[in-house]
């Protein structure tokens, strides 16, 4: 079904829309309505939601290479129903606005939900301007079989500054009450730059970037491990928090790399005691990071653990 190129990114959301698409199919589950995508890459992740769409709007056999109408289509960027959204896409005769998507394009959407429709639809937002991508840029477009020739904007991820509250608000009614088979997806570095309203009615994932086994190394955050007290779990905490947020890692990729480092650290005999029990707690908030919560909730909870033993 989804392309595994996508496994090497981000294999935890890889893994879950996997088991929730099969799940959907099978009207087992009832696929999301709303999706927030954070990371370093939006690029990618404006790729894994027309994944998700190609594959949950295919007419036939869900393969790669499947050459039904609706996946020819989607490649070629040119489904009536999955609908790129941003300072140039989805524009309502009448909207002159270029520097954010606008409040009259919210409304658009609303006023297309009207008609009823058998496909799944797709609304995903992004910012963007026009751009002229060279052969290296379009190199994952042209892995997955898409129509690189339609690629003629940037995909950059949503602000404040582009995607305001008046526009979020008009979402709102669409967003709480939208047809079935309709799906809203934005694209962010951070949740923290869309409105909390429409990030509580969404799924959060986290999204690293491509990365090779053992590259990340968290030791430089770790100021003095093992001897944390309560001060330090705080300053350790933010010190992760501001890493997740400058990098193209998730929680789940930080954290595993602690784990990497508790884990290689074993052997000293004066901490083994120590060590296995923090391992223990990592592998609790690595439990929790699966969840969505926020980082600093995360972080702050697993260092205060460490310092207090508990």
């Amino acid at each position: 079904m989804l392309n595994s190129i996508f496994s090497s990114y981000f294999p935890f959301a890889y893994n879950y829309f996997s088991t929730l698409i099969e799940s959907t199919l099978k009207n087992e589950r009832k696929f999301p309505q709303g999706i927030i995508l954070e990371g370093a890459d939006t690029k990618v992740q404006y790729l894994f939601a027309f994944e998700l769409a190609r594959v949950l709007s295919c007419q036939k056999n869900r393969t790669l290479d499947c050459d039904c109408l609706s996946c020819k289509w989607i490649r070629s960027f040119s489904n009536p129903n999955i609908n790129p959204v941003s300072q140039i896409h989805y524009k309502p005769i009448g909207d002159e606005t270029k520097t954010i998507i606008s409040a009259k394009q919210a409304l658009e959407i609303e006023k297309s939900l009207t008609l009823t429709s058998d496909n799944y639809r797709f609304f995903i937002f992004f910012s963007s301007k026009t751009y002229q991508y060279n052969n290296k840029e379009l190199e994952l477009f042209d892995e997955l079989n898409y129509d690189t020739t339609k690629i003629d904007y940037s995909i950059e991820p949503l602000t404040y500054q582009t995607f305001h509250t008046t526009t979020l608000n008009a979402l709102l009614k669409s967003i709480e009450e939208p047809p079935i088979k309709t799906v809203f997806v934005f694209l962010t570095k951070s949740k923290e730059d869309i409105l909390p309203t429409i990030v509580s009615r969404c799924l959060t994932f986290k999204l690293g970037g491509k990365r090779q086994k053992n590259a990340l190394n968290v030791s430089s955050l770790l100021d003095d491990y093992p001897n944390i007290n309560y001060q330090k779990a705080l300053f350790i905490s933010q010190n992760f928090q501001d890493f997740v947020k400058d990098n193209p890692y998730s929680q789940e990729e930080v954290l595993n790399g602690f784990l990497e480092f508790l884990v290689n650290n074993i052997n000293n005999s004066n901490l083994e005691s120590r060590i296995i029990r923090d391992i223990a707690f990592v592998k609790e908030a690595i439990s929790y990071s699966r969840a969505s919560i926020n980082d600093k909730n995360i972080f702050d909870n697993l260092f205060l653990k460490i310092a207090r033993g508990g």
